[in-house]
């Protein structure tokens, strides 16, 4: 399986919040491990995001960095994927003095380190910028993306409360984003609608995550066809921040129909408590998707992915090989 949008803060493990806490001397809270998910009585995203609090409050020093990267990296290692994006903000990491290229480099630390142990699974990081942060602080982190740039790190994103801070405000820094050729992926869509994802197109992405709240119009389709975007669902972290109601509310069907390519993901696999391959299980059930639909999401995944061709050669190669398989099993569990 591969995960095109999975963030880190919010895929820590129980084991890892056990071991990071003693490390960083943080209590966990009398309602541990409880309070590290949400659950189906989660009433906003407000609600949904008190949830990164804790695991933030882990991540504030090079080690503790360096070994949750590498933990997720081992763990999805084991639950067979073949590929993940995973992504954070540098600028939340700063609170006990680390500079963003500190924090950086050692989230790349861990993941080389998990990628010299585990052969099968290749992965990439993606470096957010931030909705309520400062211009300065976002075209820093445009700038530390590229001087990593194909060296662990391999797109920049935006996150945060897009209706209080629209893609419009950011056009300075995305535009620093393309001037260095990196690749671009922005929130979009998620607390707004079809507006706000057409910023995101103006400003260079070629991903969007989430948004599923394009208005399927006749303009709106040629827009992000003739401009190539793919679009990241996370179904269940949608609906647990209110921004859909039910799983058929995910505009799955619509957006087959239309060709307009999209992939599952996790967005956050310890406070939504899934995976990619349990959220792909669910869109099978809801959706009752054909064998060649699921191969056409999972073919998006490797295709709209923001590694380099030979990587990706070597994702179809398993691919091809482990296809069957893979199906298999989603359709028995």
């Amino acid at each position: 399986m591969i995960d095109l949008h999975l963030h880190l803060d919010g895929s820590l493990s129980v084991d890892d919040f056990l071991y990071l806490s003693k490390k960083e001397n943080v209590f966990l809270g009398d309602d541990f491990p409880n309070n590290i998910f949400v659950n189906e009585d989660c009433k906003s995203l407000e609600e949904y995001l008190e949830r990164f609090d804790l695991p933030l409050k882990l991540l504030q020093s090079k080690e503790s960095l360096e070994y949750a990267t590498y933990s997720l990296v081992k763990r999805l290692h084991e639950l067979g994927y073949i590929y993940a994006e995973i992504r954070y903000a540098p600028l939340l990491h700063l609170l006990k003095g680390l500079d963003m290229e500190e924090v950086v480099v050692s989230t790349i630390k861990g993941l080389d380190k998990a990628l010299s142990e585990f052969k099968d699974i290749k992965a990439n990081l993606i470096l957010c910028c931030m909705r309520h942060a400062s211009e300065e602080l976002n075209k820093k982190t445009v700038e530390i993306a590229y001087k990593f740039k194909d060296k662990g790190v391999c797109a920049v994103d935006l996150a945060g409360a897009e209706a209080l801070h629209p893609s419009s405000y950011y056009a300075s820094v995305f535009n620093l984003a393309k001037k260095y050729k990196l690749n671009i992926t922005i929130h979009a869509g998620e607390a707004t609608g079809s507006d706000e994802i057409m910023m995101a197109i103006d400003n260079g992405a070629k991903r969007i995550g989430h948004g599923v709240h394009l208005y399927l119009g006749k303009d709106e389709i040629n827009r992000v066809k003739s401009n190539n975007i793919c679009f990241e669902f996370c179904p269940t972290s949608n609906l647990q921040t209110k921004s859909l109601k039910t799983y058929q509310d995910v505009p799955l069907i619509g957006f087959l129909n239309n060709e307009i390519p999209f992939t599952i993901n996790a967005d956050n696999m310890t406070v939504s408590n899934v995976t990619s391959i349990s959220e792909l299980k669910q869109m099978i059930k809801t959706f009752k998707l054909t064998k060649e639909q699921i191969r056409k999401i999972y073919l998006n995944s490797i295709n709209y992915s923001f590694t380099n061709k030979t990587i990706k050669e070597e994702l179809k190669r398993k691919f091809d090989l482990q296809f069957e398989d893979f199906y298999k099993g989603l359709l028995n569990d």
